[in-house]
């Protein structure tokens, strides 16, 4: 998959996608349908969730279940064109933001939805109204049953951005804490710890540049099987700005 286009000076005005198929797992538990108003259980919407074959774009979705008894849902089109951040409640409706990836410092769109699911179906399925134009129908492909181990994350992580204009540099220790820059004279101060019995990370920072700029972002982060990449997807806390970046050992 093609990175944009674009050139970034700064990681809050970067809208863009890189495609986690490989990297990202995903799970879910048992469970029935829902039909439109019927109430679901969102913490059993845990996993990675794919679209058919040939459906274009191809979109990949990431759940990860919250404390609320809500759930997170991380929606990519694997083109590049958008990342949607969803909050999937028990009466089935989903709320958030749609972020135009291939449009430099786009602004996220607020977008309300209606989620379907076939758990009891082989694979599992789930879909999206309303957020989308048409039904976004989705089968579960992964699991994130097995817990993530946080030293798998330790290490120096490097990420290249528009066209190589901008590199990344995290450094993340074994306890979890995050620090880093950029060639464009960001800082990142903040943490990435593994989410208890998902084999996922929550990633939280702070972003301060020279211009004066200071941007607290918060986002999920999975290893690949190698645990030699680092894909983190995220929000600024207004979530005005959304961006997902591939970094690697």
């Amino acid at each position: 998959m093609q990175k944009p286009k674009h050139s970034f000076k700064k990681l809050s005005s970067t809208v863009l996608f890189i495609a986690l198929t490989s990297v990202l797992a995903g799970c879910g538990g048992g469970g029935g349908g829902s039909d439109d108003g019927a109430t679901i259980d969102p913490t059993q919407l845990k996993g990675r969730w794919v679209t058919a074959s040939g459906v274009t774009p191809a979109v990949t979705a990431v759940v990860v279940p919250e404390a609320s008894g809500t759930a997170s849902a991380w929606l990519l089109a694997q083109d590049a064109s958008r990342l949607v951040k969803l909050v999937v409640r028990g009466d089935s409706s989903a709320t958030g933001k749609s972020y135009a990836l291939s449009q430099g410092n786009a602004t996220g769109q607020a977008v309300t939805g209606q989620v379907t699911t076939a758990l009891a179906s082989t694979p599992k399925s789930i879909s999206f109204t309303g957020i989308n134009a048409g039904t976004l129908a989705l089968s579960q492909s992964d699991s994130l049953a097995t817990p993530a181990v946080q030293a798998d994350a330790a290490g120096a992580w490097s990420a290249t951005l528009g066209g190589n204009a901008q590199t990344i540099q995290w450094s993340v220790t074994a306890a979890g804490g995050l620090a880093g820059s950029s060639t464009t004279g960001c800082s990142y101060a903040g943490n990435l710890v593994a989410i208890a019995n998902t084999a996922a990370y929550s990633v939280q920072f702070n972003e301060s540049c020279p211009d004066g700029a200071k941007t607290t972002f918060g986002g999920i982060a999975t290893l690949n099987a190698q645990k030699t990449g680092l894909t983190a997807v995220m929000t600024s806390a207004d979530e005005i700005k959304g961006a997902a970046v591939f970094f690697s050992k």
